[in-house]
């Protein structure tokens, strides 16, 4: 089975514009104007418009909450969703099977920012971590870089891929099942919720494209489904009146276990700033993973395997670990070794971050920018210890 880091995935992409079909939208952007017009859509055309209204207005505060059998993570950020995504707010991470779990512990709230494809969080807090970092307050993550190196190439980009709702709103769109479940009440809001479900067999459904999804949503749908290998992968969406989603939830199963996320939306069109870190106060992720994979490799005994050639993962710093959405749990993550920069873990040991299951279904930094005629599928930030679901 494959494995990603939990934020491991692409940068979110702009969203496109697609035309509706079998409806009659009378705004400029193709949202719905009532609430009475939007209950008179069919899902397919609901979605269709939820993606437009995304576009038309694309920032919201965003509250999330991802529980796997062995972790989980809280996130209160303000982001925006377009051609250039940012992000600032607080990332909380879990051991544990999450609130369920009385054994559960949490990490001290860790401020976090997204702009221009890097990522930063405040860790010097942390004493194991704040060594490693020169004493800086910061860990830079440039996804871009990291995309590059197989040690870091699936670091650092779920966080926004779990702010955004456009990868939720392809996977709705592919369902076979989409449907109607009726008007409610959600958070005070009147909506009306919609909810669909894919199987593994769906990644090579050859008839997603003429179901009217583009190639690039196709791939979406297949990589969220780790080329068949999750079991089953189910979306429901509450959209207000003018097409934006007020909620998303999605539960993912595979033979590893489940993952599920709860994703809250208000203040859509709210600003978002996101003050620049002066260079001075960060630390680069890649040149501490870089010093990690020479002193690796200076303390092997001769003949001994590098870590470049894949036998190892030691080499790769750990940093908190973000539960991605949706994808596959993934195996227990390697201990740090003395010489490797390791981030604490959830419960406060220095020797890594208990891994979470990873999203398959993310894209790598490289591909962002990429589009799709119903939204794109990127987002960001990646952690890089995750937590197992076995």
């Amino acid at each position: 089975m494959p494995r990603k880091q939990i934020w491991s995935g692409a940068v979110l992409a702009a969203v496109a514009a697609s035309s509706l079909t079998g409806c009659s939208l009378k705004a400029s952007d193709g949202t719905p104007q009532s609430f009475a017009q939007l209950s008179s859509l069919s899902a397919q055309d609901a979605i269709q418009a939820a993606t437009r209204a995304v576009t038309a207005h694309p920032s919201a505060k965003v509250h999330t909450v991802l529980t796997a059998p062995t972790g989980s993570e809280t996130s209160d950020v303000v982001a925006t969703f377009d051609e250039h995504p940012t992000l600032q707010g607080m990332l909380v991470m879990g051991s544990g099977g999450g609130a369920a779990d009385p054994s559960a512990q949490s990490t001290p709230p860790i401020p976090i920012r997204y702009a221009d494809n890097v990522m930063y969080m405040e860790m010097g807090q942390n004493p194991q971590l704040a060594a490693q970092m020169d004493g800086k307050a910061w860990l830079k993550m440039d996804l871009q870089a990291m995309a590059q190196d197989p040690n870091t190439a699936a670091v650092g980009s779920d966080v926004l891929e779990n702010t955004s709702p456009s990868k939720g709103l392809i996977l709705l769109a592919a369902a076979k099942d989409l449907h109607k479940v009726g008007a409610e009440q959600h958070g005070g809001v009147q909506t009306v919720h919609y909810a669909g479900a894919l199987t593994g067999a769906d990644a090579t459904d050859p008839n997603l494209v003429g179901r009217g999804l583009s190639q690039q949503d196709s791939d979406v749908v297949a990589d969220a489904l780790a080329q068949g290998q999750v079991t089953k992968l189910g979306y429901d969406v509450w959209l207000r009146a003018d097409g934006l989603p007020v909620a998303m939830t999605f539960t993912e199963v595979t033979p590893a276990g489940s993952l599920t996320g709860e994703i809250d939306y208000s203040d859509w069109g709210t600003p978002v700033a996101v003050p620049p870190v002066p260079g001075d106060q960060s630390a680069d992720y890649m040149a501490m993973v870089k010093q990690a994979e020479a002193a690796q490799s200076s303390a092997e005994p001769s003949g001994a395997p590098s870590s470049s050639d894949g036998s190892s993962g030691s080499v790769t710093p750990s940093a908190p670990a973000t539960p991605s959405s949706p994808g596959t749990p993934s195996s227990p993550a390697t201990p740090s070794t003395s010489s490797t920069p390791s981030a604490p873990s959830p419960t406060g040991s220095s020797t890594g971050v208990p891994s979470t299951p990873t999203p398959t279904g993310s894209k790598s930094p490289s591909s962002s920018g990429s589009s799709t005629s119903s939204t794109s599928s990127s987002t960001t930030g990646t952690s890089t210890a995750s937590t197992s679901a076995s």
